[in-house]
């Protein structure tokens, strides 16, 4: 389980495009670090760009803040002229201790949120942010069984069933709940038909390491096909 999560939103801050207030306003329970990164061309030295842009990437990162600080929320902010978004992200995560990183995208409501889970241990770290996010905002959650099993199958229900009653066992509706099961063939392309129908998507980082996993491979995937923001689980980290 996750004590007091840690969420690392990065934003583009010389085009910001920030999260929507419904969804500033469902992370409102977690902590958030608020990452501004300005890109850096390749042959541009980094501080010929932080002299010229300086205030304006600070102005643009305190009126982010100030959308997230209006809602109530725990908020940490960093400024950082970067070359390279990818590394930035994984090393200002792991400098913050992030649970999750927001990958953000279109809200326009939020009512319907989809869960994917696959990895069995990292399976209560997506739960805990999700009863979290429950706990404050009437929604709905469909959980995702996101692993090559045939549909209906006893494992896959065992696994579904299981996550629904933590949730319940933590005082969340079991009517706001539900669930699906995907096959082996159709598992990726379920996911992106059900996340196009969903408001939000929140799932576990598959492998060690955002680099491959919040900016491209799955998350990415999702993001890029439906427009949907999406929230990736850290794994624990040792130590």
């Amino acid at each position: 389980m996750i004590e007091n999560p840690r969420i690392l939103v990065p934003i583009d801050v010389s085009d910001p495009d920030e999260p929507a207030l419904d969804l500033i306003g469902a992370l409102r329970p977690l902590r958030i670090v608020l990452l501004g990164y300005y890109p850096v061309p390749d042959q541009t030295p980094p501080q010929q760009i932080r002299e010229a842009y300086e205030q304006d990437a600070k102005d643009a990162l305190v009126a982010s803040a100030r959308r997230f600080a209006d809602a109530g929320t725990d908020l940490e902010s960093v400024l950082v002229f970067t070359r390279d978004r990818v590394q930035t992200t994984d090393r200002v995560a792991n400098e913050y201790d992030c649970d999750a990183v927001l990958v953000t995208g279109e809200v326009t409501t939020l009512s319907r949120v989809l869960v994917s889970l696959k990895d069995e241990q990292n399976m209560f770290r997506v739960l805990d942010v999700i009863r979290l996010i429950m706990e404050g905002n009437d929604l709905e959650v469909t959980l995702f069984h996101a692993d090559s099993v045939e549909q209906g199958s006893a494992r896959s229900e065992l696994y579904l069933r299981g996550a629904t009653d933590w949730l319940v066992e933590q005082g969340l509706s079991r009517e706001s709940i539900f669930w699906k099961e995907p096959t082996a063939e159709t598992q990726r392309s379920d996911l992106l038909d059900l996340a196009a129908s969903h408001d939000f998507v929140v799932m576990g980082e598959h492998e060690p390491g955002i680099r491959e996993r919040v900016i491209g491979d799955l998350p990415n995937s999702v993001h890029d096909t439906t427009g949907r923001a999406v929230l990736v689980v850290r794994k624990e980290r040792g130590g």
